[in-house]
């Protein structure tokens, strides 16, 4: 019965899922794309906390892998780290989810001024 549940928590966790990326080639991707959009923060090395890959998220095809990013909160900012969102099948990012959970996109022209709606129509594969 233990193991059943182990073998489940890992399933729900992603650790059994075929990607297509490995970890380390996430943490290039994260790292090139913070250089790239000059984001503040860290990565830290520990993967099995900052770097997890999901079935599905919201607006992704495929597996998502998820990578936070540790920051120093601002008076504006209520949590420490935002999320870099990957998708496993296009191997680049996708969008980031800052620490008040807003999404944007800093690769994607005026993406800081998009609306809740269009956000959805770039990035939910349900209205595309």
């Amino acid at each position: 019965m233990a193991a059943e549940r182990l073998v489940r928590i890992r399933e729900l966790w992603g650790e059994n899922m075929k990607t297509k990326l490995t970890a380390q080639q996430v943490l290039v991707i994260a790292n090139n794309y913070k250089r790239d959009f000059n984001l503040s923060g860290n990565i830290e090395n520990d993967n099995n906390r900052t770097i997890r890959s999901y079935e599905g998220f919201d607006g992704v095809q495929g597996v998502a892998w998820l990578v936070l990013v540790g920051i120093t909160p601002t008076g504006f900012e209520t949590e420490d780290e935002y999320t870099i969102v990957i998708s496993d099948e296009q191997a680049k990012v996708e969008y980031i989810i800052d620490p008040t959970g807003h999404y944007y996109a800093p690769h994607v022209k005026d993406s800081d001024e998009m609306s809740d709606e269009e956000f959805d129509a770039i990035w939910d594969e349900e209205t595309n």
